[in-house]
């Protein structure tokens, strides 16, 4: 089945303006999308990649810093992903950084409903 994972990417250090991207963007899913959620159609997970079973992701999705990526799947392959790297930008405006991770995800999400 397809499913849309937003993952947020995060360290062991966690300053002021990372845990404001992952509530924001925790926000913008759960309360954007509880339908899809409900149905597993979508999920989201905080993700430390300092972790050792992590770290992949590191390399998997070309991370610099803390950021949130969009993973469409196929079951357990990756169809294909998107780093929201506009996330940093929008962080001085909750709305529209919340509208920015929502149009992205609808966008996904409708690949997963075709």
């Amino acid at each position: 089945p397809h499913r849309v994972v937003a993952y947020y990417f995060h360290g062991d250090y966690r300053c002021a303006a990372c845990m404001k991207i992952e509530e924001y963007s925790r926000a913008a899913i759960e309360k954007g999308f509880p339908a899809d959620i409900k149905d597993g159609l979508l999920s989201f997970e905080a993700v430390n990649v300092e972790e050792p079973q992590n770290r992949h992701f590191i390399r998997d999705y070309d991370l610099v810093s803390k950021t949130v990526v969009l993973s469409l799947k196929d079951g357990d392959k990756e169809v294909r992903f998107k780093n929201l790297d506009r996330v940093w930008r929008l962080l001085g405006s909750r709305e529209q950084f919340i509208a920015y991770v929502q149009d992205e995800t609808r966008g996904f999400l409708g690949e997963v409903r075709r």
